[in-house]
């Protein structure tokens, strides 16, 4: 008995190693992607019934769904509800995994976000606006900047994302098609460069840049 305690006892590190090394590769932080060596650009599809796809190139994933919805409850400012979902599988769309959700009055007096893991926070404490197309994304360790200053041929705006974490390293670009043209419209084009898939920051610039473009068309 007595040899028996002491092996699992010189044993105990070992297993709470392996349990640690286990929950880190179902850690969904840790399990959605690889930092590549070069920029990957995903497709926005066109938008569906009440929903559309963030799809990367064939030889990356994963893809995740985008979809959007209106909350009339009327002790509330009506608002749009944008939800964005990890798709498990590729063949069946209703496998999905919740990333986050954020939430915007058509006036813009409210505003929620919710990220996975996260309790819901005020979106007015992180995102702003420090002049016309130049915004700031803040929540806990992640610091953004989107500049979408600058205007294409077509009237797109050339967002680009920086971090700022001391480095100011380009993180990401997105094109939206130009909101004015008729249709049929040209892709949204969001490009990750290989510093956007540290950690969280891959889904936190992809719903930063979808908050950023509902406050931006809904001035329209």
């Amino acid at each position: 008995m007595r040899r028996m305690k002491l092996t699992v006892y010189l044993l105990l590190p070992l297993i709470v190693a392996i349990i640690n090394t286990q929950l880190v590769c179902f850690d969904h932080r840790y399990a959605r992607h690889n930092r590549p060596n070069h920029p990957i650009s995903y497709s926005f599809t066109d938008w569906g019934e009440n929903f559309m796809l963030l799809v990367p190139p064939s030889n990356a994933s994963p893809s995740y769904k985008i979809s959007a919805s209106l909350n009339l409850n009327p002790f509330l400012p009506i608002s749009t509800v944008t939800k964005v979902e990890m798709i498990l599988s590729e063949t069946n769309l209703e496998e999905l995994q919740f990333v986050g959700e954020f939430e915007v009055s058509l006036h813009h007096t409210r505003g929620v976000l919710s990220m996975v893991s996260e309790p819901p926070i005020r979106l007015s404490n992180v995102v702003s606006s420090a002049s016309r197309g130049d915004w700031f994304w803040t929540h806990g360790d992640v610091r953004l900047r989107w500049d979408c200053r600058t205007r294409l041929e077509d009237g797109s705006p050339m967002c680009i994302c920086y971090g700022l974490d001391g480095l100011s390293v380009q993180l990401a670009t997105f094109i939206p098609p130009p909101v004015l043209a008729p249709p049929p419209l040209p892709d949204a084009i969001l490009t990750i460069f290989p510093d956007g898939f540290r950690d969280e920051f891959f889904e936190h610039i992809l719903i930063s840049i979808l908050v950023i473009q509902r406050k931006t068309t809904m001035l329209l």
